[in-house]
C-alpha cells in the first residue's frame, strides 16, 4: 500500500510505501488518481518525497508497468524528487533516474527527512561554486564543490588553482569533496573536467575523491585504472582520512 499526503503550502507530495508487501497495480493507480487530482488545481508538483525503510519491489509484472507509466506520464510536471532512505538500492537509484525523467533525483538519509522536504520544496538549485580547504600543503588543491557546478566555476576556481601549481613545476595533489550540498554538474562543467583532465594528465601525482553520490564513485573507480596517478574514494565521513591521505608524499 502507498499513502500519501500533500503539502499545498510548499507544494509536496510525500509518499510512504508500506513494506509489508510489493506494491500492487492498485497502488500506482491510487497514487496517479490522487496526484492527478492534485494536478487538476495546480500547474505542476513542486516535490516528491518518497520515504522507505527499504524497496519493498514490486508484487507482479503489471504493477512494474504501472509504475513505469506512472513516471512516464508524470516526470514532466513534477521538478524534483527527493528519495529518502537507508536502502542501498534506493541510494543508488538516482544516478540511473536522472537519464530517464526530467525531474532533479537527489537521495537523502533516512534521518534527513527534514533536509530532503527543504530541498523539493525549493524551486532554483542553489548556485555552484568551490570552496578551497584550507591548511593543507603546497602541492595540494583540496576544493568542496557545492550547489549546481558549472563551467564558470570550473574556469574561475578549479583549473587557474590546478595551473598555479603545474606552473610551479609540481605535479598536483587533488582532493575533489563533493559534500552533502553538492547538487551535481552542468554540462558545460562535465565537458570542462573531461577535457582537462585529459589534456594534464601527466599534471597529477595523487587524486582523491570524497562523497556519498554512488554514480560519481562508481564512475570514479570505472576510470581510476586508466588514469596514470593513484586514485582513492572516500565517504563524506571520512574527510579527515582523505585530508591524510592527499597530503601524504
Amino acid at each position: 500500500m502507498i499513502h500519501i499526503d500533500f503539502d499545498e503550502t510548499a507544494g509536496l507530495a510525500v509518499v510512504r510505501p508500506e513494506r509489508m508487501r510489493g506494491l500492487s497495480e492498485t497502488d500506482f493507480a491510487r497514487l496517479r488518481d490522487l496526484v492527478d487530482r492534485y494536478l487538476e488545481d495546480h500547474e505542476s508538483l513542486r516535490g516528491l518525497v518518497i520515504v522507505a525503510d527499504s524497496f519493498p519491489g514490486w508484487e507482479d509484472y503489471r504493477a512494474f508497468i504501472a509504475h513505469f507509466a506512472f513516471v512516464r506520464d508524470h516526470h514532466r510536471r513534477i521538478a524534483k524528487v527527493a528519495l529518502v532512505s537507508d536502502d542501498p538500492v534506493l541510494s543508488g537509484a538516482p544516478g540511473l533516474v536522472d537519464h530517464f525523467v526530467n525531474a532533479r533525483v537527489k537521495h537523502f538519509a533516512a534521518s534527513e527527512l527534514a533536509r530532503a522536504k527543504a530541498w523539493a520544496a525549493t524551486d532554483e538549485p542553489p548556485k555552484g561554486r568551490f570552496v578551497t580547504l584550507e591548511g593543507l600543503p603546497e602541492d595540494v588543491v583540496a576544493v568542496r564543490a557545492e550547489g549546481v557546478i558549472t563551467r564558470e566555476d570550473y574556469e574561475k576556481t578549479l583549473i587557474p588553482a590546478i595551473e598555479k601549481v603545474v606552473a610551479a613545476r609540481r605535479r598536483v595533489k587533488l582532493l575533489y569533496w563533493c559534500g552533502p550540498d553538492f547538487e551535481g554538474f552542468s554540462a558545460g562543467a562535465m565537458w570542462d573536467d573531461a577535457w582537462f583532465g585529459l589534456t594534464h594528465l601527466g599534471s597529477f601525482s595523487k587524486i582523491a575523491v570524497v562523497s556519498d553520490v554512488a554514480w560519481l564513485r562508481q564512475s570514479v573507480k570505472f576510470f581510476a585504472p586508466l588514469l596514470p596517478a593513484p586514485v582513492q574514494v572516500f565517504d563524506n565521513a571520512d574527510i579527515e582520512a582523505a585530508k591524510g591521505w592527499i597530503a601524504e608524499d
